[in-house]
């Protein structure tokens, strides 16, 4: 239950202010973060238009031209308008598989860059840090004279690196957070490549199956009608059709055979319809390796994508370990500090004996 606008006015009657409220401001927040909210978004933008086209994508039936007020256009999107209520036409799958690689492999480089920024600042800020620990009052002199160890830091330098740890974690958690997003988009895409793949296989061997059926009926009406040689012309295709151990000789004098009992105008039809089988089964075959083409690039960037993921996560790890052991060591540094504060140093012995010694000399000349 929201109880916001009852505790408003429970301020309000106390003579306290308001609650306001939250308005996200981009701009408010570090380049980091900025670059970050840029990146998701153009993620969100693709995994949205490949969920969209999915189903025209994956229809194989033929294109069919309609009215264009069901084209999918978007003003402020980077992707081609579709036509999401009809299949897609061979061509505009093969510019969407161009396209979202060349998506994704744009987004990919954009985090390998923002992961090397990242990491080029953590690395700034740790040299600075390490230059100001060397630079502060007199070094590791004036750490050794105040009763502390010359490698040991303070628990303001244990606290400082533990924010840059933190910061650190969390845009490696940022990091990985979007590699996983994008791993999932490229996932999306090559699964509707390799569907796409399959469909185009079985629809091919459907289309061959049926055109040599329409071919053997055809050739069967032509010899039916080759007067008294019709019987044995039909005996000898079927015999020619169904053999498995024949010698190559006797299949060519078989179809010498039935070629002589076709007529030239039967004999060009049967070639023709050849001809067309072989080309379409040429176009489909062209198709086919277009799109495992694209497959085969797409499960590459899949493989990078989900080999910078492991990665990263291994980083995550390493950075929470790394943030327990800062943890210790600032408790350590506290207990270490208080111990310090309660024994008297080297250092300080030395300067009272010295100041003594010091004293006892003046002494000793102004008497003598």
């Amino acid at each position: 239950m929201d109880i916001t606008f009852q505790f408003s006015d429970c301020l309000s009657r106390n003579g306290a202010h308001r609650l306001e409220p939250f308005i996200f401001d981009i701009s408010a927040i570090d380049k980091f973060l900025q670059e970050a909210y840029q990146i998701n978004s153009r993620i969100t933008e693709l995994t949205i238009y490949l969920r969209t086209i999915r189903s025209s994508y994956l229809t194989l039936q033929p294109h069919r031209t309609r009215n264009k007020r069901n084209v999918l256009a978007d003003s402020t999107s980077s992707f081609a308008p579709v036509d999401k209520t009809q299949p897609l036409t061979d061509a505009q799958r093969t510019h969407i598989d161009a396209q979202t690689r060349q998506v994704l492999t744009t987004i990919s480089t954009a985090i390998k860059q923002l992961s090397e920024a990242a990491r080029a600042s953590s690395d700034l800020d740790s040299s600075l840090s390490q230059q100001k620990r060397h630079k502060e009052g007199l070094g590791l002199l004036g750490r050794w004279a105040a009763g502390g160890g010359i490698k040991e830091k303070s628990p303001a330098e244990l606290e400082e690196e533990a924010a840059s740890e933190t910061i650190r974690m969390h845009r490696d958690g940022v990091l990985w957070f979007l590699q996983r997003r994008l791993e999932a988009a490229g996932e999306m895409q090559r699964s509707m490549v390799e569907i796409r793949v399959n469909r185009e296989v079985e629809r091919s061997r459907s289309v061959l199956y049926k055109a040599r059926g329409t071919s053997a009926m055809g050739m069967i009406d032509g010899l039916g009608q080759g007067g008294s040689n019709n019987l044995g012309g039909e005996q000898a295709w079927k015999g020619s059709s169904t053999m498995s151990g024949m010698d190559i000789e006797q299949d060519q004098q078989q179809r010498d055979m039935l070629e002589s009992m076709l007529s030239p105008e039967q004999v060009q039809m049967f070639e023709k319809e050849q001809q067309d089988m072989l080309k379409h089964y040429s176009d489909e075959l062209n198709k086919i390796r277009t799109a495992e083409s694209s497959l085969m690039e797409i499960s590459s960037l899949q493989s990078e994508l989900a080999q910078n993921l492991e990665m990263q996560s291994e980083n995550i790890s390493q950075l929470v370990a790394d943030s327990f052991n800062t943890a210790e060591n600032v408790q350590q540094g506290n207990q270490q500090l208080k111990k310090a504060a309660e024994r008297g140093s080297t250092a300080q012995m030395v300067f009272y004996a010295t100041c003594g010694l010091c004293t006892f000399l003046t002494l000793w000349d102004l008497i003598f």
